[in-house]
């Protein structure tokens, strides 16, 4: 299955148009499907070769399935296809955005309690629902520049979710861009 185009796989599963949203349930249901068909456990009597082919297979149902579950890989991989690079230092030139990035890097390093970093979070997931909607609409618009930049903001606040995970009282906060 090398070359195995994941998002083409998605269209040919759910018989659909290349689009950004994904039905989540119906993408579980089809991969745990297929799952079941490609697991390595299947072919626990067959010839090596075929239960190697059936690692592979598994490994990149896996893959696939991941990629298109997370909104931020399943943007990347869109616009990968077409021929469109999201760097991981790549940064906005927007002040405005870093500006905010920055006033929640600060608000999560003095926050005392669970209950200071639960507003922040509240915060951070409304500005992630945000960004995956707009995300949709570019991609629906065809829009790929709009798109990336979407992408690149929905990386920030990505990075601020695990910053939030990862908070305790006094730790310094570290927002990789």
């Amino acid at each position: 299955m090398p070359g195995l185009n994941f998002w083409h796989a998605y269209v040919c599963l759910f018989r659909s148009e290349s689009t950004y949203d994904v039905d989540e349930k119906a993408l579980k249901r089809q991969f745990l499907k297929l799952q079941q068909v490609a697991h390595p456990d299947s072919f626990s009597n067959a010839v090596e070769r075929e239960r190697k082919y059936a690692e592979i297979q598994s490994s990149m149902l896996n893959k696939a399935y991941h990629t298109l579950r997370d909104p931020l890989a399943r943007a990347q991989y869109m616009l990968a296809l077409q021929g469109v690079e999201v760097n991981e230092a790549e940064s906005l030139h927007h002040p405005e955005l870093l500006m905010d990035v920055m006033e929640v890097r600060e608000e999560l390093e003095e926050a005392t309690t669970n209950e200071d970093v639960e507003l922040i979070k509240q915060e951070n997931d409304g500005k992630i629902k945000e960004t995956v909607a707009q995300l949709s609409k570019a991609f629906s618009e065809k829009d790929l520049d709009l798109a990336k930049d979407y992408s690149i903001q929905l990386q920030y606040w990505e990075n601020i979710r695990r910053a939030i995970i990862d908070w305790s009282p006094g730790k310094r906060i570290e927002i990789k861009h």
